[in-house]
């Protein structure tokens, strides 16, 4: 089975709500989007820069797809 993963990395979306619990792709943004620490601001507002997203940044190898963890931050 052949997968395009650009078909969903690339996918820009303006979530109405943050999705607590839920799968959120990079590029992804909510209205409760708050920058990290490390936050690049030329990037803009996407879940990959928020801190609800867990997308084990932390780890060796970072998820395609992070989680949303609002209302808990999960890296400063």
């Amino acid at each position: 089975m052949w997968h395009d993963r650009n078909a969903h990395f690339d996918r820009r979306e303006s979530l109405p709500a943050p999705k607590p619990g839920s799968s959120v792709w990079p590029r992804q943004h909510c209205p409760e989007f708050t920058p990290r620490k490390e936050h690049l601001p030329t990037e803009g507002s996407q879940c990959w820069f928020c801190r609800y997203a867990d997308f084990h940044l932390k780890s060796p190898v970072a998820l395609e797809v992070g989680i949303c963890c609002w209302p808990d931050i999960q890296i400063g």
